[in-house]
C-alpha cells in the first residue's frame, strides 16, 4: 500500500525568464491558417490565466487571452472573439518562444485539432509552476488572502481511466476546443492503454458519443453508448451498455488498498494514480481534526471511506448510481443520504470533507457546511476560481484558510485540482 508514501511536497518552481531570440517557430507542429476576416495581432504575453490561456494586451489596452502561448513569449495571434473589455485569440506562430516550450508528443495536439491536452506544448515542470501560481493568484484576488500557504504535490503521472469521445462513422475521437468539429483519433497518450486500444480500433456503430471506462488495477472495461449496443464491435471482455439503460454494469478499481465499485453512471477520479494522490492529500488535510465526520458530494464514497473510514458517519450524494455504489463500498455503518447538499438538513459533525462540482460550494453549499457546526473542513476544488470564491464565502462564516495543496491530476492540461484545509 502506497497511500501515504507515494507523494512528496515540493516548493514552487521557478520559471526562467525568456531572453530575446530571433528564431521563429510554429505554435503547432504544422502551420495554422487564420480564418478570413479575422484580425491578426502581434503581442507579448505576460502570465497564465485560469482556463489555460496566456494573458497579453493589445495596442488599444484591451486584455487578450491567447490560446497556445506560454508566459513571456512574443506571438502572432488570430483574434477569434472580441468583447468590449477583452478579446480571445489563437496563436498562429511564435516569434520569440519561451525556453519552457516543447514539441507536442501527440499528432492531434500538434495540429491543434484536439481540444483536450491544451498544455502539451509546455514542459512538465513549468506546467506545475503555472498551476501553483494560478492557485496563489486566485486565493489572493478572490479569496482575499494576502499570503496564502500553497504547496505543490509531486504526483505519479497517471493516464485517464474515463474518457468521453465523439463518434463519426463508427470511429471514436475528440473535438477541437470551443468547437463542434470532431475527428477520428489514431492515438491518445492521455488515455489508459486499455482505453486507447478501444479508441483506435473499436467500431462504435451508429453512436455519436461514447464514454469509455477502465479499472486500471483490475483491467475491467466498460462502454456507455448513445447508439445501438448491438452495433458496437469490441473485444469480448468489454461490457457495452446504453447510456439510458446501463443496468448493473460496473467496474472495480483498487485504491488505498481496497476495492471500490464504480457503476457505469457514477463519477470517479480521472486516474488511479490521481485518486491515490487525492486521498493522501485529504488525509493530510484531516490531520489534527477529531470527532465524527461527514463527506459531502461524496460520490462512491472514496474520500471519506479511504482517508477517514474510522470517523466517517455520514455521506451525502445526489446521484442515484453513486449512492448505490457508496452503500456497497462503505457498508451499513455509514449513513448514506441521497440528496443535494444544498437541500440536506444536517446534524452536528466535528469535521467536513466537501468535493463539489467545478462551480464550487457557492452560498448554499457553504451554508450547509455552516449548519453542521464543524470546526474543521477539507475542501476539494477542481477550479481555482471557485476555490477563491468559496474561500471568501467561508471566511464570512468564520473559517480560516490553513493551506492548500495543488495536485497535478490532469497532466498536459490546464485543469487544476486543489485540496484545502480550513478551521474555525
Amino acid at each position: 500500500m502506497r497511500l501515504f508514501g507515494a507523494e512528496r511536497l515540493v516548493s514552487p518552481l521557478t520559471i526562467p525568464v525568456q531572453s530575446a531570440t530571433c528564431c521563429r517557430i510554429w505554435a503547432y507542429d504544422r502551420p495554422v491558417t487564420a480564418a478570413p476576416n479575422h484580425p491578426i495581432a502581434e503581442v507579448r504575453t505576460e502570465r497564465m490565466a485560469t482556463g489555460g490561456e496566456s494573458v497579453a494586451r493589445l495596442d488599444d489596452g484591451r486584455v487578450i487571452f491567447v490560446r497556445g502561448a506560454l508566459a513571456g513569449e512574443t506571438v502572432r495571434v488570430e483574434i477569434t472573439e472580441q468583447k468590449k473589455r477583452f478579446t480571445r485569440g489563437l496563436v498562429l506562430d511564435v516569434i520569440e518562444p519561451s525556453p519552457n516550450r516543447r514539441e507536442s508528443g501527440c499528432s492531434h495536439a500538434a495540429t491543434g485539432e484536439c481540444g483536450g491536452c491544451d498544455w502539451m506544448h509546455i514542459e512538465p515542470a513549468t506546467q506545475h509552476a503555472y498551476k501553483h501560481e494560478i492557485v496563489v493568484e486566485q486565493l489572493q484576488r478572490l479569496g482575499r488572502i494576502e499570503t496564502p500557504s500553497v504547496l505543490s504535490v509531486e504526483t505519479e503521472r497517471g493516464r485517464r481511466t474515463t474518457v468521453r469521445c465523439s463518434v463519426s462513422g463508427g470511429r471514436a475521437g475528440y473535438r477541437a476546443r470551443r468547437s463542434d468539429r470532431s475527428f477520428a483519433a489514431v492515438e491518445c497518450g492521455a488515455a489508459h492503454p486499455l482505453i486507447e486500444e478501444l479508441i483506435i480500433s473499436a467500431d462504435f456503430g451508429d453512436a455519436t458519443e461514447v464514454t469509455l471506462r477502465v479499472g486500471a488495477t483490475t483491467g475491467q472495461r466498460l462502454i456507455l453508448t448513445n447508439g445501438a449496443v448491438g452495433q458496437v464491435q469490441v473485444p469480448s471482455d468489454v461490457q457495452v451498455v446504453h447510456e439510458d439503460d446501463p443496468g448493473a454494469a460496473a467496474i472495480v478499481e483498487e485504491i488505498a488498498g481496497r476495492p471500490w465499485r464504480i457503476s457505469a453512471l457514477s463519477f470517479f477520479q480521472t486516474s488511479a494514480e490521481g485518486a491515490e494522490a487525492l486521498v493522501a492529500s485529504v488525509a493530510r488535510g484531516l490531520s489534527g481534526s477529531q470527532g465524527d465526520l461527514v463527506d459531502l458530494y461524496a460520490g462512491v464514497g472514496l474520500l471519506g471511506g479511504a482517508a477517514a473510514a474510522d470517523r466517517l458517519k455520514c455521506s451525502v450524494e445526489s446521484s442515484p448510481a453513486s449512492v448505490a455504489d457508496a452503500r456497497h463500498n462503505l457498508g451499513s455503518d455509514v449513513n448514506i443520504v441521497q440528496k443535494r447538499v444544498e437541500h440536506w438538513t444536517p446534524t452536528e459533525f466535528s469535521t467536513v470533507i466537501a468535493d463539489p462540482a467545478r462551480r464550487g460550494l457557492g452560498a448554499a453549499g457553504a451554508a450547509a457546511i455552516d449548519r453542521t457546526g464543524a470546526g474543521a473542513l477539507v475542501l476539494v476544488s477542481c477550479d481555482p476560481a471557485s476555490l477563491g470564491r468559496d474561500t471568501a464565502l467561508l471566511a464570512e462564516q468564520g473559517w480560516c484558510h490553513g493551506s492548500s495543496e495543488v495536485i497535478d491530476m490532469f497532466p498536459d492540461t490546464s485543469r487544476i485540482e486543489v485540496v484545502s484545509s480550513f478551521t474555525r
